[in-house]
């Protein structure tokens, strides 16, 4: 039997390993809610083949996690301080001609 997933071709002996994929997209580790949506990073991370570095910055936009003792909007504003903190290590590393 043969599954098509987000655009990946699974040949399937069991329906195990369906449940399996469902099951690793139905929940968070952690305090993130991505798995409440459609799409999730891991989805545009694969489709795009982003470096890590343009994944984590994708990962950050898409999130919507309030860290402990801070409100929302300070929760936001780190998000952005660390994805200008991301922009300018890979700026770095462009300029130093290193490819990922």
């Amino acid at each position: 039997m043969k599954m098509v997933y987000n655009g990946e071709t699974y040949e399937l002996g069991k329906n195990v390993e369906v449940e399996t994929i469902d099951n690793v997209r139905s929940h968070n580790v952690g305090d993130s809610d991505y798995a409440k949506h459609k799409i999730q990073p891991w989805d545009i991370w694969i489709d795009y083949k982003l470096n890590p570095f343009d994944a984590d910055i994708v990962k950050r936009v898409l999130r919507k996690k309030v860290e402990k003792g801070m409100t929302e909007q300070e929760s936001r504003k780190l998000d952005y301080q660390k994805i200008i903190h991301i922009c300018e290590e890979r700026i770095r590393q462009i300029n130093e001609g290193i490819e990922l």
